[in-house]
């Protein structure tokens, strides 16, 4: 088992991590989990915490569903050194309190905020709710979010169906909180400091065209409505050659705006216009 030091945010109550290497976290340090089998076993209990697993579903994640012999020792064996982990470095309580065994199999039991990917959307869901009335604070949470990330998720886990589905999940989540926080930054004028930021992203993920329309419209606010018209014409280009479809109506209504000098891509809400211009 291997350790290194977390930034402070990540650290700051997490005990639990999905994103980067599946482990441990004990006084700001993670403690990674050696063996492929062990890291999808916490990784499975930490998906569906406070949810019982069966060991049908075990089965399926750790062994494909593949029929092995002596599987229920297997499994067991799996379950007994990750108590003996948690009770080696948390206590025997914590241990016993957290890793329950039922006669229909096993549940980990943990709060919002001590597993990463539980508090990263719970943070994007409180940003979410700011994003009209305090874009400013809206950013600083989804920022704040998305510093949990340093991995891809589950890395190190094979898994099965349910932690494939996950793996989904929580990149289609970061990528949303990623676009939310562009939007919180042109919404409270702050778009100057993300037009490098939107372009990389546009190129990383062509098909996405809210980063498209924000790239446009942080363009257009900066005066730059030549190079906001030129950015939806590389992405109608795209769509037309590739996959041989218009821009969506949302795009095309944008561009439109954008020709017409349309007012309100000029407003700015009172309420969430940052002091300073630094982004």
């Amino acid at each position: 088992m291997t350790d290194r030091h977390l930034s402070p945010v990540r650290a700051r109550t997490v005990i639990f991590k999905l994103f980067g290497s599946v482990g441990l976290v004990k006084d700001g340090r993670l403690l990674a989990i050696q063996g492929g089998r062990q890291r999808t076993l916490l990784a499975t209990l930490l998906i569906n915490s406070g949810k019982v697993v069966t060991k049908e579903q075990f089965f399926e994640e750790l062994w494909e569903g593949r029929p092995l012999a002596k599987a229920n020792n297997a499994l067991q064996a799996l379950i007994t050194r990750l108590r003996k982990l948690l009770r080696n470095n948390f206590g025997d309580e914590f241990a016993k309190d957290r890793l329950v065994t039922l006669p229909t199999g096993y549940v980990l039991h943990a709060d919002t905020n001590e597993i990463d990917a539980k508090l990263f959307e719970h943070l994007v869901g409180l940003a979410r709710n700011d994003l009209a009335t305090d874009p400013v604070k809206a950013r600083d949470l989804l920022s704040e979010a998305l510093e949990l990330w340093d991995g891809p998720v589950l890395e190190g886990v094979a898994g099965g169906p349910m932690c494939h589905s996950s793996v989904l999940h929580y990149e289609e989540s970061r990528l949303a909180a990623i676009e939310d926080k562009f939007h919180a930054c042109i919404v409270a004028g702050i778009q100057g400091g993300v037009i490098s930021e939107l372009k990389k992203m546009a190129m990383l993920y062509p098909w996405r065209e809210r980063l498209a329309e924000m790239l446009m419209i942080a363009l257009y606010r900066s005066g730059r409505q030549a190079d906001a018209l030129r950015e939806y014409n590389v992405v109608r280009r795209r769509l037309v050659d590739e996959l041989g479809m218009e821009p969506s109506t949302m795009l095309q209504d944008r561009m439109q705006a954008i020709l017409n000098h349309d007012p309100s891509l000029d407003l700015v809400p009172e309420a969430g216009r940052p002091q300073t211009a630094a982004g």
